[in-house]
């Protein structure tokens, strides 16, 4: 399984993410957890382990929506989730949020400079990052 966490306070923004890429791989090869209804963090990171724990295919991708805690960042880089940034204005939330330079900026605007990725090129270069991890760790 591709884990993305998808950064970023615009849920409309998110939502367009999701829908491109059920629009692209189909709904049986996405899937979308959304923690930002739960209130306590102890709750969101158990429910975070549950929603992408088991075997999964490379094929199926695990969109994780409304992440608004380093808690849960950290705890999504440790499962090897490749943190994708919505382009833009940075909002309040970045004050406790890392931005790496293996992080992804994603945007799904017509608009969008050339470092900033739509959802399908977002898809395909984590899945690239995903194979290089396990070829390397094979050698």
């Amino acid at each position: 399984m591709i884990l993305m966490a998808v950064m970023g306070e615009k849920e409309s923004e998110a939502d367009a993410f999701h829908f491109a890429m059920v629009n692209e791989l189909g709904a049986s090869r996405v899937r979308r957890v959304y923690l930002g209804f739960i209130s306590d963090i102890n709750e969101r990171l158990r429910r975070l382990k549950l929603e992408t724990s088991g075997r999964w295919s490379d094929e199926v991708v695990t969109l994780v929506v409304g992440v608004n805690s380093a808690e849960e960042q950290a705890m999504l880089r440790q499962m090897g989730a490749f943190v994708c940034h919505q382009y833009g204005p940075l909002s309040g939330v970045y004050h406790q949020f890392d931005i790496k330079p293996v992080d992804v900026m994603i945007s799904q605007s017509d608009s969008r400079p050339d470092h900033v990725l739509d959802a399908l090129d977002a898809y395909s270069e984590c899945y690239i990052r995903k194979r290089d991890r396990r070829t390397k760790g094979a050698a």
